[in-house]
């Protein structure tokens, strides 16, 4: 068969408007001669001749047999499905292995796994499954604080929580003998979970990135948080530049977030900042900012004087400011803030 053989819909069941009877399913022998019905179809009075006392067939029940079955096959054109029905299931000894059923709900299928399955899939009956189950449906992402209200059709959710990065450590100013190299700031931590029950309604707050400030060390970032079921604290604030004059000379670094708490796939430390390094008072490189788990932090600079980079990445830390013969003294850059993301499952 090919996909152009595919029948004409029907948009409209046959005798719509038309002189129709309502087909009864018990048999009207004894009832009403001649009439017809889904149990007997059409009576053996239809088939007796008028002469020998039959009945000629009434056209109202051709019209309404068709109607019937042209309404199913409507429905079906349109995609309709049908939910559980007891009284179906046991007029035909239950639904067979394979059979699809909607939710009472409209919003989902019920399949069947066992021939003659007469029990209620909504009402957790053995030998249901639902075949969606399982699948994402929505990513909520949450940059700024607020609450989590979970899509419809949610069953459980992987959160991923990072926290706030430092910022890069700021630098003082320096004589044309001397070189300052702040230090970047240390990636915010990471949690991970899995969640079948407590997440709707949960409180989200977003972990604000450290600032930087001039000729000093950084601030920390701040703890992200899903509820109380899954928190990750922020990193680090880099080290400020020293003035120095005593060359090669190391600033230290950023250490990076505590590790995540809650998580019930994965708790991570985030990543710390790179040291500064002064080898002379012209030459030197501030502090790369650390890495969060979803990237690299501010980007360092070399023999010049300027203020860190604010990182980009959430997450993420500020690169250290750098200070060179002369020069002023400079900002650290700003960490990046955290974030949540949820990911919805059926």
């Amino acid at each position: 068969m090919q996909s152009t053989n595919t029948p004409t819909k029907m948009p409209v069941p046959f005798a719509e408007s038309g002189t129709k009877n309502t087909v009864p399913i018990p048999s009207q022998i004894g009832i009403t001669p001649g009439a017809a019905s889904f149990t007997t179809g059409f009576p053996p009075l239809n088939f007796t001749p008028i002469l020998a006392g039959g009945v000629a067939p009434f056209g109202a029940d051709f019209n309404g047999v068709f109607n019937a079955i042209t309404q199913a096959l409507r429905w079906s054109n349109a995609g309709g499905q049908y939910v559980y029905d007891a009284t179906f299931a046991t007029a035909i000894g239950g639904y067979p292995k394979g059979a699809l059923v909607q939710r009472s709900t409209l919003d989902g299928f019920w399949l069947s796994t066992a021939d003659n399955n007469a029990t209620d899939p909504d009402a957790s009956g053995a030998g249901w499954t639902d075949p969606l189950s399982g699948r994402l449906i929505n990513v909520q992402t949450f940059t700024a604080s607020g609450t989590y209200t979970p899509t419809a059709g949610t069953k459980s959710v992987v959160v991923e929580v990072v926290g706030g990065g430092g910022a890069g450590g700021g630098t003082a100013t320096c004589t044309a003998s001397q070189a300052s190299a702040g230090a970047g700031g240390g990636g915010g931590g990471y949690a991970k979970s899995r969640l079948t029950t407590g997440f709707s309604g949960a409180t989200v707050t977003i972990g604000a990135g450290g600032a930087g400030v001039v000729s000093a060390g950084g601030g920390n970032g701040g703890t992200s948080s899903f509820g109380a079921l899954l928190s990750a604290p922020g990193g680090s604030g880099g080290t400020a530049g020293a003035v120095n004059g005593l060359f090669p000379s190391i600033a230290g670094n950023g250490p990076g977030g505590s590790v995540g708490v809650g998580g019930n796939i994965l708790n991570a430390m985030g990543s710390a900042g790179g040291s500064g390094f002064m080898n002379t008072a012209s030459t030197a490189i501030s502090g790369v900012g650390g890495a969060s788990v979803f990237g690299g932090g501010g980007g360092a600079f070399t023999n010049t004087t300027i203020n860190g980079a604010a990182a980009s990445t959430p997450g993420s830390g500020g690169s250290g400011a750098l200070t060179i013969a002369s020069g002023a003294g400079k900002t650290g850059g700003n960490g990046a803030a955290g974030i949540v993301i949820v990911y919805e499952y059926a």
